[in-house]
């Protein structure tokens, strides 16, 4: 296959990977925050009085205070504004009150209500300000729910996606690399020598010693050229952020090539989504083999 069918191919194979994925996790984070925010709406009567005794009661409702806010906040820059890191801790899991944590946030609770009532999003939550009869409350709270669990979902399912995509390639690789006959090492440590790990063996997200420690998403002892695979796997969804991940790959197998207890390991890149040739072009250059991931039975060839 050219390698202008090859990045077809791949491109494809990333949309639809994208597609079917992103909509589940879309729905199961709407299912996810149209609970919480009934619980919210329940605890503040419907927006009207956001207190820290309601936040205290269930620490969740942070989140959809986060998201009625206009423009929303992330959990990291709401929760520095409160002397936090960030809020996650906090908003992910309803609090127990026998908790450090319950006590942090009971320290805070009340400047997190004040600054949510001050910068609530009166617009979407216009029973607020405005005099409705009973059938346009009904319909304006039901838009306003649909509005903020939307805008939330939205947020959860695209830093949902971003970990589990690596998290899947990276499995896919694993399972290839089974398929052909490799089992899972045991090995614990830093990858500084060519015999570290086992001939027909492979591990994941180890720490590889070149002039630096430097991370491999998965590492095998080939059994056909007796030597150490780094396997880099990138996913890229918009091809200008391409550049900078096959940067990274070169980076990484200049910086392992250097190190000659490790005997000129052979690195891999395997991708997957938005790349152009020449991105594959400075792959190659670098001598770095690349498998696509829509076929990782090239894997065969190397290992």
């Amino acid at each position: 296959m050219s390698l202008e069918a090859d990045l077809k191919k791949s491109r494809e194979h990333e949309m639809l990977v994208y597609l079917n994925s992103m909509k589940s996790m879309y729905e199961n984070a709407l299912l996810q925050n149209g609970e919480i925010y009934d619980i919210a709406a329940h605890l503040t009567d419907n927006f009207s009085r956001i207190t820290s005794q309601a936040i205290l009661e269930d620490s969740r409702i942070i989140k959809i205070l986060r998201y009625a806010i206009a423009p929303s906040i992330s959990q990291m820059k709401f929760g520095q504004f409160f002397g936090f890191t960030s809020i996650d801790k906090y908003e992910n899991d309803k609090l127990s009150s026998q908790t450090t944590k319950y006590n942090a946030l009971s320290a805070i609770a009340q400047e997190i209500a004040k600054f949510a009532i001050d910068n609530l999003d009166r617009k979407r939550f216009i029973w607020l300000k405005e005099k409705l009869s009973a059938r346009e409350r009904s319909l304006a709270t039901e838009y306003a729910k649909k509005w903020t669990c939307s805008i939330a979902a939205d947020q959860n399912a695209q830093t949902r996606y971003r970990n589990w995509r690596k998290d899947q390639q990276e499995h896919a690789v694993a399972s290839a690399l089974i398929d052909i006959g490799y089992t899972k090492s045991g090995f614990c440590g830093i990858v500084s020598n060519n015999t570290d790990i086992n001939l027909g063996e492979y591990t994941q997200e180890v720490k590889v010693q070149g002039r630096t420690k430097q991370k491999a998403d998965l590492v095998v002892r080939s059994k056909r050229a007796n030597k150490l695979v780094l396997i880099e796997a990138k996913t890229v969804g918009v091809e200008i952020d391409s550049t900078k991940r096959i940067k990274e790959c070169c980076d990484k197998a200049n910086d392992w090539r250097s190190s000659k207890s490790l005997d000129k390991p052979i690195v891999v890149a395997v991708i997957a989504g938005f790349f152009n040739s020449t991105g594959i072009h400075n792959l190659q250059a670098s001598q770095i083999k690349v498998i696509w991931e829509n076929r990782l039975t090239d894997l065969k060839r190397i290992l």
